[in-house]
């Protein structure tokens, strides 16, 4: 049988979904319906006269099996890692920028926690666990506090989890946030799970005849030469006709045994399965005839974001750059969420003798801010440098960005309710993807694709053998 699947979003998601399902169902008719003109959705990296510029995430790390960086190679996209000089990472906390610990011996000098906190790390193994799972969660705040104490949850945790989801940790889910670190709570805790991880991965070498002593490649973050819209401009290549442009779809009605999809006020189309690789407040619209769905996308918060792009001549700036950036924790008087520094990161992003310093603006923190116009933004990202680290010179280049609909916040009990909103969805011959229900990640938006075509499948009845 051939099946007719619409995919309704263009973005990395839709993209990755709409490849996977023509790598497994090698003669569906998939239509990948993209309002815009343009594919990639919020990845786009734009160059202006050598400075290139990230509306979204501008890497991803390469461990993942069926992440960004496998399919690059298989699609023939180059890439390359982070500079060297870029390991180096600072928060500002307490009114000091202070650096991250880079190995054991940093983490005894590190000021960042004090005796009484670093000893109260040494117990974490002795602590008790819980069972934690979509009906059992908690915040990834909360959890961090009770296997490594609140100064680890303020000081490192806290501020990390804000340079991946611009939210606050007391209220993103360990569960759905960060899945690993809940897995190894099941097997004894951060240390004694990561032992048992580190055992199993060794017999899983084994019994595939790599032997014990082969061990798997460090995870190191990544990004496609010249930018990450390269990866979505390669898939919408290997697709080709199948991606629809300009096709905004106004509505996804299921009847009987298929969809209705509304296309631009055309007539109906019929498909036997859909897929919403949409933001879930943007596919909330779409699917008012399914009951009890769209109010549960409609859940889904999305933080605002800007980033204020600030360039510089290299030789008017003291300091070295000699790292990735830092973060600044919640309730610290810096307006940005933490900084970039992406010329150092990457190879031409900024001309030859000047640097690209990326600020990130807003989030739940500031919501507020992202309304702000052009100089109000560059403002905040020049006085954060000023006071962070001593930059003082004026930029020669700035460029401002906003996402205000930036990223999905996996609040406490986020599995519950995408795991329901699943099942709706499926009920009705639909499957949801993209970064506001199973990762927010590149790389979690990608390997998804694997869940939605096992999901189409299911759907549409068993694959031909």
């Amino acid at each position: 049988m051939t099946r007719r699947i619409a995919v309704v979003g263009g973005g990395i998601a839709g993209l990755a979904a709409a490849h996977r399902l023509v790598e497994r169902f090698g003669d569906a008719d998939v239509s990948v319906l993209e309002a815009d003109g343009r594919v990639g959705g919020v990845l786009r990296s734009v160059s202006e006269d050598g400075w290139v510029h990230e509306y979204a995430a501008n890497a991803f790390l390469s461990g993942a099996p069926d992440g960004a960086v496998a399919l690059c190679h298989e699609l023939g996209v180059a890439v390359e890692e982070a500079s060297a000089a870029a390991k180096r990472r600072w928060i500002w906390i307490d009114g000091a920028l202070r650096a991250l610990p880079g190995g054991p011996l940093d983490a005894i000098r590190t000021p960042l926690l004090s005796w009484r906190g670093k000893l109260r790390v040494l117990t974490e193994p002795l602590r008790g666990t819980r069972a934690l799972g979509p009906d059992a969660d908690e915040s990834i705040y909360d959890f961090a506090a009770r296997r490594l104490g609140p100064e680890v949850a303020r000081a490192i945790v806290a501020p990390f989890v804000t340079g991946i989801f611009a939210g606050d940790a007391r209220n993103v889910s360990v569960v759905a946030g960060f899945p690993k670190l809940a897995a190894l709570e099941a097997d004894g805790g951060l240390l004694r799970g990561g032992l048992a991880a580190m055992r199993k991965a060794r017999a899983a070498r084994e019994a595939a005849g790599g032997g014990a002593k082969r061990k798997r490649a460090p995870s190191r973050l990544t990004a496609p030469v010249g930018g990450v819209e390269a990866l979505a401009a390669a898939l919408a290549d290997r697709l080709g006709r199948r991606v629809r442009t300009g096709a905004r779809v106004t509505g996804v009605t299921p009847v009987a045994a298929d969809v209705e999809v509304d296309i631009g006020g055309g007539a109906p189309q019929r498909f036997d399965a859909v897929v919403l690789a949409l933001p879930a407040t943007a596919a909330a619209p779409l699917v008012g005839a399914v009951p009890d769905l769209a109010p549960r996308l409609a859940e889904v918060e999305y933080a605002p974001v800007a980033v204020a792009y600030l360039g510089f001549r290299r030789a008017d700036l003291a300091h070295p750059l000699d790292g990735f950036g830092f973060l600044v924790a919640q309730g610290e008087a810096l307006p940005i969420l933490g900084a970039v520094f992406e010329s150092v990161l990457w190879s031409s992003r900024a001309p030859d003798g000047h640097v690209l310093i990326r600020c990130i603006i807003g989030g739940t923190r500031e919501p507020a801010a992202v309304g702000e116009d052009d100089a109000a933004l560059i403002a905040r990202g020049r006085a954060a440098l000023a006071q962070g680290f001593g930059i003082t010179s004026a930029p020669v280049h700035t460029h401002v960005v906003r996402q205000r609909h930036g990223v999905a916040q996996y609040r406490v009990g986020h599995a519950r309710r995408v795991a329901d909103a699943d099942a709706i969805a499926r009920a009705h011959r639909l499957v949801l993807a993209g970064s506001g229900y199973h990762g927010v990640a590149v790389n979690d938006c990608i390997a998804d694709a694997r869940r939605v075509v096992a999901e189409v499948e299911r759907i549409t009845g068993e694959a031909r053998s």
